[in-house]
């Protein structure tokens, strides 16, 4: 049996030395899950009802299994050939599916301007057979199945556990949306992503914005921090503030599913990706995401929740959407559909609902 090469080490950026706008982001540390509870609920709940999203440390994640995933992360896009990513490209606008290579110059960010994006996808419940994959990446899906796992159980468990409290749901309600008892669940995404610099030219036109303002598709995002500040988020009082990097941190949203199913308690918050700061404007900028899906077949109605019902709104008034039927349409369409165009803002129509991709 051959020898399986060392995969070559990721080399962390260093972080910016400009004092940009930071978004005040609040911090849950999931070390206090079995002895504080009550103080990290309360910490959720500001959180998720005001910023929509917030960072996780103590998650119990060693900072060598997160680097390890940079390693692999570099590996997908500078050890595998054009060729064999063209073989492995993502049947996005086919099936709605982002399994595979979604590669460059697939979106307009604006006024021609066409996105220098890349990323690699794994989908939990169709990673195997290995030959699935690129040949580099072949020796390694096993770790990143492992890892994957780790990250739902580690975390995803424990803050939707939090999330329960939140909204006064039974304990274990919303982990049983994403796995039942029998093993069926969620078609967990695990991505890798790499953005290219743009032109002064096309940042011109663009504004500096590399990926527009959007909200997540999925139940739950979580992004391992890394150091090209380029995040922003649009903070309550409609100002896009950064997104400031944490050794070892993890930053967690709510995507649109989740934020439909709380009745809009729960906010799915505006994100984008912009030009970074002058010090590191020429570098590419990796990133390693787990997003969490329900299990296949859930209407995106109301949870069984008082607080929901009491405080939230019904989302969508005609016909409500299952949870895949969701995902998919949003994939097909991001980034290439006809838009409303606005001048802050484009508006797309899906299932009744305007859905907003600011520039």
């Amino acid at each position: 049996m051959a020898a399986v090469e060392q995969v070559p080490k990721w080399k962390p950026p260093t972080p910016t030395q400009h004092d940009l706008p930071w978004a005040d982001i609040l911090t849950v540390d999931l070390s206090k899950y079995d002895t504080d509870s009550e103080e990290l609920v309360k910490t959720v709940s500001t959180a998720l009802e005001r910023d929509g999203f917030f960072y996780v440390v103590g998650h119990g994640i060693p900072l060598e299994t997160l680097s390890r995933q940079f390693d692999l992360g570099q590996l997908s896009f500078e050890g595998v050939s054009r060729e064999e990513k063209e073989r492995h490209r993502a049947r996005i606008a086919e099936e709605g599916s982002f399994m595979g290579y979604k590669l460059q110059n697939y979106w307009e960010i604006k006024d021609g301007v066409r996105d220098r994006i890349e990323h690699y996808n794994f989908y939990k419940n169709s990673i195997d057979p290995v030959t699935r994959h690129p040949e580099p990446l072949r020796p390694h899906v096993e770790e990143i199945k492992e890892f994957l796992e780790e990250t739902r159980q580690k975390i995803l468990r424990r803050i939707l556990s939090l999330i329960d409290a939140v909204l006064g749901l039974q304990d274990g309600h919303l982990w049983s949306l994403h796995e039942t008892e029998g093993g069926e669940a969620g078609d967990d995404l695990l991505r890798y992503m790499i953005y290219d610099p743009l032109t002064e030219e096309e940042s011109t036109k663009t504004n500096g914005v590399m990926l527009n303002g959007h909200t997540d598709f999925n139940s739950i995002s979580t992004l391992v921090s890394q150091p090209i500040s380029a995040l922003q988020v649009l903070m309550p009082d409609n100002v896009w503030r950064y997104v400031k990097h944490k050794d070892g941190a993890l930053v967690i949203n709510i995507g649109d599913q989740l934020s439909f199913m709380s009745g809009g308690i729960l906010k799915g918050t505006m994100h984008r990706v912009v030009r970074p700061p002058p010090d590191q404007a020429h570098l590419r900028r990796l990133g390693v995401f787990h997003f969490a899906h329900f299990i296949r077949g859930i209407p995106l109605d109301l949870l069984p929740s008082e607080k929901v019902h009491k405080e939230g709104h019904r989302i969508f008034e005609a016909e409500i959407p299952t949870t895949e039927q969701w995902e998919r349409t949003r994939i097909k369409s991001y980034g290439t559909a006809t838009f409303i165009k606005g001048e802050e803002f484009d508006i797309e129509i899906i299932a009744g609902l305007q859905v907003r991709h600011y520039h």
